[in-house]
């Protein structure tokens, strides 16, 4: 029979998840944020990007984000004519890649004046950002990183150790 021993990982260990207000920003509060981000050096020479990223912005705000599809967004960003069809001509896909790459850049590399920031994110597979904010403090503890190593160890008698370990 083989025994078990178990190194056991407590909750208290655990890293604590990073809050974003769950009420909405006011719709000056997203525009004030969405012209930083233009303005910021990752934008302010993507002409292209930049229109993209205002367009599904201003349209979300509209309460036109139902009609945030591939075929719209071609169109009136991208200059794609009427026969444009999104499954054939991937531009609109590519470019929301890359507009969320950006978006991450930007917010990674960023120095916050105020205690709130406006947080804008596009989540994959769609093209309607969604609206949030986060604290300072909160921010700052985001940038931390955490990795859990568990580890099954047999000893040579047929013991096997659980072996847990965070790292900051």
């Amino acid at each position: 029979m083989n025994s078990v021993a178990a190194i056991p990982f407590l909750d208290s260990n655990l890293p604590k998840p990073v809050r974003v207000t769950p009420k909405a920003p006011s719709h000056d509060a997203v525009r004030k944020q969405l012209s930083i981000i233009l303005q910021s050096p990752g934008f302010i020479h993507a002409n292209r990007m930049g229109r993209f990223l205002q367009f599904i912005v201003e349209e979300t705000l509209a309460g036109r984000s139902s009609q945030l599809r591939g075929y719209s967004i071609g169109m009136s960003v991208f200059d794609r004519n009427e026969s444009f069809e999104p499954g054939i001509d991937p531009i609109v896909r590519n470019e929301a890649r890359r507009l969320r790459q950006k978006l991450l850049e930007y917010y990674q590399q960023s120095r916050y004046r105020d205690d709130t920031e406006i947080i804008i994110d596009i989540p994959k597979g769609t093209y309607v950002p969604v609206f949030g904010s986060a604290t300072r403090s909160q921010q700052s503890s985001a940038a931390r990183q955490y990795r859990l190593i568990i580890s099954l160890i047999r000893i040579e008698d047929g013991v096997e150790i659980l072996h847990s370990q965070h790292e900051y």
